[in-house]
């Protein structure tokens, strides 16, 4: 039987035989007796034995780097109430549901279920508006071809073609909860985070190919050396020359944050004072809007991109800079009960597809920090 000192290791093993269909008469009674133990046990449960949900759970890992997570999580629990096996069978957990930790204490799921007792909060998904030049508007899903919904009829000639062509304009934007990637006319593809719009033409000009980006978006820019590629973020034009790199520039922010993750770039102001800046990969440029100066810092690129491969990675973060993040991404309003509370400072891995239940449980267990549904909002509290 699952005793108070095993129960941590058995359960993940035990759910993943069931999955392998290995498990015994005796071993199925055991979990049996674990699903019956709370609503949370059981709704764990019934997602692990859903089908799609696991096959789009394994496409997810299989973009994810894990390690971080676990070392977060090896660095933050205490090891006197937490052995090594436990981490194990945590690893376990986090395959099988793609990053997020389940809470097999059944004193912890009660309190989590507290916690979030009202309609759950759901991750992002995708989904986008277009507004087209023409003033038509088409809401995106992942099952739309954006190709035909941008299309204007008699645009799809090149912008090459023609000196005096005016360029077509459009406007692709991600709501709170949202996310969606396009593939630009010249093959340049991006990514575009949560509450983020993209300005671009339906056809680039001969001499160059400049788009406009409120929010966060990761770039992948096609090469091409005779049309330069320019992103215009909130003051701040950034010059390409064919590679990779992040810019987030959310307007309720105080700067810009430009990641080079391969290739070159380099930026300047648009009110044209300063010098171009040139970045190397691994490198930062952190834009201050209001004095229209940058400074460069190395960072670590993946830790930055990791909204991409299904993971928020938070370093030296305060909570209040990661409630915004998180906000966005769940699309909830949040509220500290302690102004200190939102200037600690938080170091760890939390799942981007996880519900936001188990969100609440991470902090709980890794920073001690009480999260719970009130009305429209989050308050979050010390534990």
């Amino acid at each position: 039987m699952i005793t108070d000192n095993n129960r941590y290791d058995e359960i993940p093993l035990l759910i993943a035989k069931q999955l392998a269909g290995t498990i015994s008469d005796e071993e199925r009674l055991q979990l049996e007796a674990w699903r019956k133990q709370s609503v949370f046990n059981e709704d764990a449960y019934q997602r692990l034995m859903d089908k799609e949900r696991l096959t789009m759970e394994h496409e997810r890992r299989t973009l994810t780097n894990y390690e971080r997570p676990l070392a977060d999580m090896k660095h933050r629990l205490n090891h006197g109430r937490r052995s090594l096996r436990y981490l194990a069978a945590a690893a376990i957990a986090l395959l099988l549901i793609g990053g997020a930790l389940m809470p097999w204490d059944r004193h912890s799921v009660k309190d989590t279920e507290q916690l979030v007792a009202q309609a759950e909060i759901h991750p992002g998904h995708t989904q986008a508006t277009l507004t087209r030049t023409n003033g038509d508007v088409v809401e995106l899903t992942a099952e739309t071809d954006l190709a035909k919904a941008s299309s204007t009829p008699g645009s799809s000639k090149p912008a090459s073609e023609s000196q005096n062509q005016t360029e077509v304009f459009n406007n692709l934007s991600t709501p709170r909860g949202g996310e969606f990637k396009v593939t630009l006319e010249d093959g340049t593809e991006v990514w575009l985070n949560a509450e983020t719009t993209l300005r671009y033409p339906e056809a680039f000009s001969t001499q160059e190919r400049r788009v406009e980006v409120s929010g966060e978006a990761y770039f992948k820019v096609s090469h091409d050396a005779k049309r330069p590629f320019y992103v215009i973020s909130g003051g701040q034009e950034v010059r390409v020359y064919g590679t990779e790199f992040n810019v987030n520039g959310y307007a309720d922010e105080s700067s810009i944050r430009t990641t080079l993750v391969e290739g070159s770039i380099s930026l300047r102001p648009l009110n044209g004072n300063g010098s171009e800046l040139m970045l190397s990969p691994g490198n930062q440029a952190v834009f201050d809007k209001q004095e229209a100066r940058a400074r460069v810092q190395q960072v670590d690129t993946d830790v930055v991109t990791s909204w991409r491969s299904g993971t928020f990675v938070f370093e030296d973060q305060t909570m209040e800079q990661i409630m915004q993040t998180l906000s966005r991404w769940y699309d909830f309003q949040y509220e500290f009960t302690s102004p200190d509370l939102a200037k600690t400072v938080f170091m760890g891995s939390i799942p981007r597809y996880g519900s936001f239940s188990e969100v609440a449980h991470i902090f709980e267990k890794m920073g001690g920090i009480r999260l719970r549904q009130k009305a429209d909002k989050v308050i979050i509290s010390e534990k």
